[in-house]
């Protein structure tokens, strides 16, 4: 079954190394089209009006538009050039460019969703025409309201092989394993470390919580290394079945008593990865993770960073 992936693009550097991003992290995936989607820049309200009433402004706001329209296409077309030049097939690359309706996140969300993208990929700034905008803007957005779509944020020029994949052993860490491999493939330069930061009472309740309940303390650690080593296994044997190798597949616990998102934090500062991917949602589906993601959102900023619903 053929895989999609959209890859919104400005007329930007940024853009042109989230391009190269994604064409080599999924080289060796199988069946995958690309959708090359850019935004054409607003025209304001307030030219549109003056140009009802105004002949000569009418017709500069044509040129405008085509204007726009022209560096949109020469944009989507440039960076169609450089993903073959990456090595992947032009029949597989698509380009659409659409003038700009709801706002860029929303039109880049609705353009995943009516297409069936199962993954939205962008760079963490440059978008919009003549300005950088940090995560928290575009990128923040998109990933704030793709409830169902896994969305990868491109950092740079980061190494995207070594991948740190945050799991907790819940149904959305195996749905992130399953991401991986669908979309990235049997690569054979991936390294792929599973990470878990392990659960204590202090994720849920006070501090005192511990000190006061300490067998609780203690059956909520074992159910989780319990519920880990099960996972541990299941999720090996995906990816080895995908095509990895014993080598390339690493698991790693924090030796440290950190909060979730700090453990990660701490684990792709000082690891060599190029790549950190996270679920929204984790244990019974619980929400919480969805702040630990809006963090990491916020905090990271030297690996592309990858959210999966």
């Amino acid at each position: 079954m053929k895989k999609k992936i959209l890859v919104a693009v400005g007329e930007c550097v940024y853009s042109q190394d989230a391009v190269r991003y994604v064409a080599r992290m999924s080289s060796a995936a199988k069946n995958i089209m690309y959708t090359l989607f850019n935004v054409q820049p607003l025209v304001p309200n307030s030219f549109v009006e003056a140009a009802r009433e105004d002949p000569e402004i009418r017709a500069e706001v044509d040129a405008l538009i085509e204007k726009n329209k022209t560096a949109a296409r020469c944009a989507v077309e440039r960076f169609r050039d450089l993903m073959a030049a990456e090595g992947i097939p032009a029949d597989r690359i698509e380009i659409t460019t659409r003038s700009l309706q709801k706002g860029i996140a929303k039109d880049i969300l609705s353009e995943a969703e009516q297409g069936d993208h199962n993954a939205i990929v962008l760079a963490r700034r440059g978008l919009t025409p003549n300005r950088d905008f940090f995560i928290g803007t575009i990128a923040g957005k998109v990933i704030e309201h793709a409830l169902k779509i896994p969305v990868w944020v491109a950092a740079g020029k980061s190494t995207p092989m070594n991948m740190l994949l945050s799991v907790d052993g819940s149904q959305n860490s195996f749905r992130v394993v399953d991401h991986v491999i669908q979309l990235v493939g049997p690569h054979p330069d991936l390294r792929v470390t599973l990470f878990h930061v392990p659960i204590h009472s202090r994720h849920y309740y006070p501090v005192n919580f511990e000190r006061e309940h300490p067998r609780l303390e203690q059956v909520l650690q074992r159910k989780d290394e319990e519920r880990m080593e099960i996972f541990y296994e299941k999720a090996c044997g995906s990816l080895k079945a995908a095509g990895l190798g014993q080598g390339q597949i690493e698991t790693r616990v924090s030796a440290e008593r950190y909060d979730v998102s700090t453990g990660i934090l701490r684990e792709a500062k000082t690891g060599r990865y190029g790549t950190v991917v996270v679920g929204r949602r984790g244990e019974s589906e619980a929400f919480f993770t969805g702040r630990i993601a809006a963090r990491l959102v916020q905090k990271i900023t030297d690996q592309a960073l990858w959210v999966v619903p």
